[in-house]
């Protein structure tokens, strides 16, 4: 399934690339912020339970290029991101069952390559993998970058509105990773609703 997904990504940035020759093209910056929260699956050789408990406010910063020929839309960003969850942890303890609220927490730079179709000339409907590379991150106060995947894809899909120069976007996103300790594992799947404000330095 990843090697599928990383298939797709290439692909669209090969397409992207070919279009770019013939197709408007928009140089943009963003940011914006996002409602984020993790989910723990398939835990292993561990007596602890993990229990979604509540999301956390994230925020986003970065560029995007588009492509548009006709009503076909492609975008490719690049996005620093931080993003993550709170979630409840039950363990047995000397027969006593303790439960504590941890906090994930991500620093990512994502990649996503979009896809869609431009509507009416001022809204888009997108989707697309993202490849997103972790650069630090945080459970409690144990630090993930050496027990969690490195790089992984997701995917997003949304809406987005342009005015003028002034572009607007709402997003869901999903990207899963897995947690390999010394003595437990668990996959962690980190997903979030993104709001954006963009502005497009060139281009229509």
């Amino acid at each position: 399934m990843v090697a599928m997904k990383r298939i797709v990504l290439i692909l669209l940035v090969t397409l992207a690339a070919g279009m770019a020759a013939q197709a408007q093209v928009a140089l943009g910056i963003k940011g914006g912020i996002s409602s984020s929260q993790v989910d723990v699956k398939n835990v292993r050789n561990t007596f602890t339970q993990f229990r979604d408990k509540e999301n956390i406010t994230g925020y986003h910063l970065g560029a995007f290029l588009r492509f548009r020929t006709g009503s076909l839309v492609i975008q490719p960003e690049g996005v620093f991101s931080s993003s993550g969850g709170k979630v409840a942890l039950s363990q047995n303890q000397d027969g006593t069952v303790v439960e504590t609220t941890e906090a994930f927490r991500f620093n990512r730079l994502d990649v996503p390559v979009l896809v869609g179709v431009s509507l009416l000339n001022f809204a888009r409907i997108q989707a697309g993998p993202v490849a997103s590379v972790l650069t630090g991150g945080k459970f409690g106060g144990e630090n993930l970058e050496s027990f969690m995947d490195k790089t992984d894809i997701g995917w997003q899909a949304g809406i987005g509105f342009d005015i003028g120069h002034v572009t607007a976007d709402v997003r869901y996103e999903r990207v899963k990773r897995t947690y390999t300790g010394p003595d437990n594992g668990f996959d962690v799947g980190n997903q979030q609703v993104l709001l954006s404000l963009g502005f497009k330095v060139f281009g229509n």
